[in-house]
């Protein structure tokens, strides 16, 4: 245990519960209610072929993928397919780069813990990291399944993470900090999303987000077409509502924006060269996303000889 009141610095983003194939097996198993079998097979069909289970779950229900319907709203609150999408994704390097960097940020920024809202944080496993950094997090996700898988994995961390069952218990000016990665391209209305979580925050608090809106692949089936227009676009989604960046990595993942007046001085007047350069980069996809595309892909790809590695680990212990 650390002291109250301090934030730890030897927190690993690949997080415990990330560690152990039984486990994960067990806690799907237990929160889907499929058999073991059947959550096996899809456990290692997802590691070997990310998005297949999500994909799949639409197939079979008729939804047509890339594109916002009453049936993918209801999809998204009860399918268990996002167990094993989420859970694969957070095993990629490239997921948990994203996640130490937060963390990195969040130290430089205070060295004292930050009120901080997950949102659509799916497993809660950003949560979870950064509750045992040493923050005060709150975490929602729309997905009932996620939520019951990330409920276990609180308790078993005996994490404080307070879980809100309905966002609109939540209060303006509440939060340093709001984490909405891997979200917004896949609502059909951005903009309003990112209006109210700027109401969340408080007066120079920061909105870390990461939206690949060009992305779209059979292995992220549920992003949405129309959204393209959104890509590498501040003054359209993140503007109008005083948010304006200040840090981030070149392709935004994450871009980092704080909340303050037009005019207002905040902790810098300007982003580095390197998120201009890569909002730059990043609008050409709202027209032309293949190059972008490709460029994702083919960093998944070297992200994925971890899943490989994993994969070829459940066959050496006989699980697959």
């Amino acid at each position: 245990m650390h002291p109250p009141g301090t934030l730890r610095n030897d927190v690993d983003p690949f997080v415990e519960p990330l560690r152990e194939n039984e486990l994960l097996i067990n806690l799907i198993t237990d929160v889907s209610g499929a058999s073991r079998d059947d959550v096996v097979r899809r456990f290692v069909r997802e590691h070997r072929d990310p998005g297949t289970n999500v994909r799949e779950a639409l197939r079979q229900r008729g939804i047509k993928p890339y594109v916002w319907s009453e049936e993918l709203e209801a999809f998204y609150a009860a399918t268990d397919s996002f167990l094993y999408e989420s859970l694969v994704w957070n095993r990629t390097s490239m997921k948990n780069d994203m996640r130490q960097w937060i963390g990195a940020h969040l130290r430089r920024v205070s060295d004292s813990p930050q009120r901080i809202l997950t949102f659509g944080d799916g497993l809660g496993l950003d949560a979870y990291y950064l509750a045992t950094i040493g923050h005060r997090v709150t975490y929602f996700d729309v997905s009932q399944k996620c939520s019951a898988f990330a409920r276990r994995i609180f308790e078993r961390g005996d994490l404080e993470v307070e879980m809100l069952a309905d966002p609109m218990q939540l209060s303006r000016d509440a939060y340093d900090d709001v984490i909405c990665l891997d979200v917004l391209e896949h609502v059909p209305d951005p903009v309003s999303l990112v209006g109210w979580l700027s109401e969340l925050l408080c007066d120079g608090g920061h909105l870390a987000v990461h939206a690949p809106f060009y992305f779209l692949h059979s292995s992220v089936s549920t992003h949405l077409r129309c959204n393209q227009r959104f890509s590498g676009n501040v003054g359209r989604l993140y503007k109008p509502f005083g948010l304006h960046p200040v840090d981030g990595r070149l392709f935004w993942n994450p871009l980092v924006l704080e909340k303050r007046q037009e005019g207002e001085k905040g902790s810098s007047s300007r982003p580095p060269w390197s998120v201009v350069a890569g909002g730059a980069l990043l609008a050409l996809g709202r027209f032309w996303s293949l190059p972008h595309a490709t460029a994702a892909r083919s960093l998944a790809l070297q992200s994925r000889s971890r899943l490989k590695a994993m994969a070829a680990e459940l066959d050496d212990e006989g699980v697959a």
